[in-house]
């Protein structure tokens, strides 16, 4: 996602200094009438009440800025970050990456849940190789037999080990005697839990297999876990703008294509598209319910949603993920998850005809 680069001015009160002005004005003045002392403390009463302006304007000029006004620990590193060459290190929820296969940087990081645990999970891929970082900090007291007893639970017919790591042990995940899928461990007070998993091929014709457990270790000894990061001011701004691109985006209309398409990343380059499955569906209606935004980068954000539809009479709904991008000024429903969701529709509408 691009970042708002077209010279904005974010809002401004009042002239720039007057505090220190007025002040100065109040102490340098050799005179003992109240009339004066009066005088200044009104003229700090202003200054003051300009200072709580600015405040009170702050978000509403972070979002006009853009990200690059108000970029947090979850934006240090954004889309293509792989650290090392004097990149910064890619993050994932407070826990730093620094050592990653060659031309292996970040794509995404997910709000998502795992084993009946809320977590946060980031994608690294390049090539034909994709790692993904888990992190799970809403079991603060989890201990290595929790992760045990819930893998057992939940993969009764895996092959299921320990291995020292990080002056630990983690549990490890085997794929059918080919290697190791993952490593799990808890570390840090409070707990956090992390897993690490890594995979070679996996698409088209191209099996999958397990990433080297050379690597695999590599990429888990070089993490650096810090605390759990605070939302940024441009996080907090960022989320209801993203829901109204999703429905303004997403949700079935009558009005001009352009309408709903300027929610969408380059929307007037998909008018012909948005025109054909009009024609090909007209009966497909589709509400848009935006269940997670996770602002995972200074121009991107991974959402969660679900889609109420009614198809010649028909009703169901199906829920699924895709991208926002800050672009052009604003948040929009990302071109590739546009296509997917109508692409998912049109499948729908065809399973319900």
């Amino acid at each position: 996602m691009v970042e708002h680069l077209d010279g904005t001015s974010p809002i401004r009160s009042g002239p720039a200094g007057p505090l220190n002005d007025d002040v100065n004005q109040g102490a340098d003045q050799g005179e003992s009438g109240g009339r004066r002392r009066r005088s200044a403390a009104r003229r700090l009463s202003a200054a003051l009440g300009r200072v709580g302006g600015l405040a009170l304007v702050g978000l509403v000029t972070v979002a006009i800025a853009g990200p690059a006004a108000a970029a947090g620990p979850a934006a240090a590193a954004g889309p293509g970050a792989g650290g090392g060459g004097g990149k910064p290190a890619p993050s994932v929820d407070g826990v730093s990456v620094g050592w990653l296969p060659g031309g292996v940087t970040l794509t995404e990081v997910e709000q998502t849940s795992r084993i009946g645990q809320p977590v946060i999970v980031g994608t690294f891929q390049g090539g034909d190789t994709t790692v993904r970082l888990t992190v799970q900090r809403s079991t603060p007291d989890a201990t290595l037999q929790d992760v045990a007893d819930a893998y057992a639970q939940s993969y009764p017919a895996s092959q299921l080990g320990r291995i020292a790591l990080r002056g630990t042990e983690a549990v490890t995940l085997g794929a059918d005697n080919m290697g190791l899928r993952e490593l799990t461990w808890v570390e840090g007070d409070p707990a956090v839990v992390l897993t690490v998993a890594g995979v070679k091929g996996g698409t088209g014709s191209v099996p999958a297999t397990p990433l080297r457990q050379a690597d695999l270790l590599r990429v888990a000894t070089s993490l650096t876990v810090g605390p759990e990061p605070r939302p940024t001011a441009w996080q907090t701004v960022s989320q209801p703008l993203i829901r109204a691109a999703f429905v303004g985006g997403l949700n079935t209309t009558s009005a001009p294509p352009q309408v709903p398409l300027a929610h969408v990343e380059n929307g007037r380059s998909l008018v012909s598209l948005l025109t054909k499955f009009r024609a090909d569906y007209p009966s497909l209606t589709a509400r848009i319910t935006v269940n997670q935004v996770y602002v995972w980068a200074n121009g991107r954000a991974s959402v969660s949603f679900t889609i109420a539809y009614t198809y010649q009479g028909q009703p169901g709904s199906i829920g699924t993920t895709g991208q926002a991008v800050f672009t052009q000024g604003g948040w929009k429903v990302s071109e590739e998850t546009y296509r997917s969701t109508l692409e998912l529709a049109g499948a729908l509408g065809v399973g319900s005809a």
